[in-house]
């Protein structure tokens, strides 16, 4: 007999917590699993008494009286942080993460509200709605900002007097469309007919969390598992992540008149997200294996590649929340009635052609610079702890290190990031690069040899031994011949 307790099924295939919930079910649609073979009841009066919201599926039209009286109950903190947030004299408003945190909290749980309740296709509510929702944007955004301004000054990037300034011009204009914004969502719950409370908030609340002042560093370093082969797989990583990023060509600022041409023509929310995706990842996988020993000699190039991988990160987090909010409420998709009205509402709260700016030419092209000066650390770092080698491998048959050979050879390099060197004689040759390799080749064909060594990345020079042993993917004609599964990143 079951004691109805989780640990008596801990050991169903289709898991306690599921097989606990089941202890009291009742005759209803049946539900198979097939770890067991079984049907199970879906219905359950115990996860209907403690889920009431969720096991009831019948939906009701909800009475404008009724919301109403549910959209005060949620928006009473929203409400008084935007009255707090319009109250403040200009320059007097306490510029801190805690308060576009507080905003960004209550936004949310607003915005959730209208959406549970449909008020996206609701004529009364969808303005309503769509302002909440462009709170809940620029004071996550700001939030942000607030963290890169803050901590700027104690990250080892090299940042410059220009990139602070702009930095200052981004955070205030984040913070002056919040104003527009608080102040229009005041202005319609009037017209909706909410409870709008005097503000009961004041400056003190809102300290700074931003310091200057250190705990003691106490924690003795510690010696980690395989942390040499982490730092070579985390800074390819990072030699790979830059040099795709870089190939969206945001290397320099564009002129104003030609920014809505590139949203989301060349850049966009699902391209940013997926780039601050992939650096959270690195960020997380440095974290979690490089160690933070302060004794070594290489130490302030840990801490600065460090930085450059955070601040790239958050930038593309501010980046990729700006882009969401242009694509989802400013961009032009056609919209027409209630939609297009409420979009022209936001044009005018929101700067546009500024908004484009912070997103392409400040965070973006900020995002592409960082990383790019990166690349130097992590190449020296690579360098220092891959393992080395060097290999002799025959020449090419009948052409030489012509286009292709030479091509290939370097893709391999680029790949692991590490320094390879060809070696002809005494010369010595940039492997990474094509145009060194066909000088290689040239001298190689003066001085008539069939060999040629290569020295460096142990990881690049196994896949250049592959490559050569098929004569460098082609046949003596020059024609291309499959390539291994080995090299398949090659094709």
């Amino acid at each position: 007999m079951s004691n109805g307790s989780p640990a008596h099924h801990e050991n169903k295939g289709y898991g306690m917590w599921l097989a606990w919930a089941d202890t009291e079910a009742r005759p209803a649609e049946a539900i198979f699993f097939p770890e067991t073979g079984n049907r199970k009841p879906f219905r359950n009066p115990k996860l209907e008494t403690l889920f009431p919201a969720i096991m009831t599926t019948k939906l009701e039209i909800i009475s404008n009286t009724e919301f109403v009286a549910l959209v005060d109950v949620f928006a009473d903190e929203l409400l008084d942080l935007c009255q707090f947030f319009v109250s403040q004299i200009e320059g007097k408003l306490p510029d801190t993460e805690r308060l576009f945190a507080r905003l960004s909290y209550a936004s949310k749980l607003v915005e959730d509200l209208l959406d549970y309740h449909g008020a996206k296709n609701n004529q009364q509510w969808y303005r309503y709605r769509e302002l909440v929702a462009s709170i809940l944007n620029f004071s996550e955004a700001a939030f942000t900002m607030k963290h890169i301004v803050s901590r700027i000054s104690f990250y080892e990037i090299g940042a410059d007097e220009a990139f602070l300034f702009a930095s200052q011009l981004v955070h205030r204009f984040l913070i002056n469309t919040l104003t527009n914004l608080c102040q229009e969502l005041i202005s319609e719950t009037r017209k909706m007919g909410l409870k709008l409370s005097p503000t009961t908030l004041a400056r003190e609340q809102f300290a700074n969390l931003s310091t200057n002042r250190y705990l003691e560093f106490n924690i003795l370093p510690q010696d980690l598992y395989d942390e040499r082969q982490h730092i070579v797989r985390i800074t390819t990583a990072y030699l790979n992540i830059v040099r795709d990023f870089e190939l969206l060509g945001f290397y320099k600022r564009f002129p104003t008149g030609e920014l809505r041409e590139l949203i989301p023509a060349r850049i966009s929310e699902e391209i940013l997200r997926k780039y601050e995706m992939i650096i959270h990842n690195l960020q997380s996988s440095y974290d979690t294996y490089i160690g933070r020993d302060a004794s070594r000699s290489e130490s302030s190039k840990f801490k600065a590649l460090r930085d450059h991988i955070s601040i790239s990160l958050h930038l593309l987090e501010l980046s990729g929340r700006l882009a969401h909010y242009f694509e989802r409420h400013l961009y032009d998709v056609g919209r027409s009635g209630i939609y297009l009205e409420v979009q022209q509402l936001l044009a005018h709260l929101v700067n546009t052609e500024f908004l484009l700016d912070a997103i392409i030419n400040y965070a973006v092209f900020s995002c592409n610079a960082f990383l790019t000066r990166g690349k130097s650390l992590a190449q020296s770092l690579l360098n220092q702890y891959i393992e080395h080698g060097e290999i002799t491998v025959g020449v090419p048959v009948k052409l030489g290190f012509h286009s292709r050979p030479c091509m290939l050879v370097a893709k391999i390099v680029q790949h692991y990031g590490g320094q390879v060197e060809m070696i002809v004689a005494e010369d010595h040759f940039d492997a990474s690069s094509i145009l060194d390799l066909q000088w290689a080749g040239g001298k190689v064909q003066r001085e008539n040899l069939s060999q040629v060594k290569f020295r460096g990345d142990a990881r690049a020079l196994a896949d250049i031994t592959i490559l050569a042993a098929i004569n460098y993917g082609e046949d003596t004609m020059g024609k291309g011949i499959p390539l291994p599964p080995e090299l398949s990143y090659l094709r």
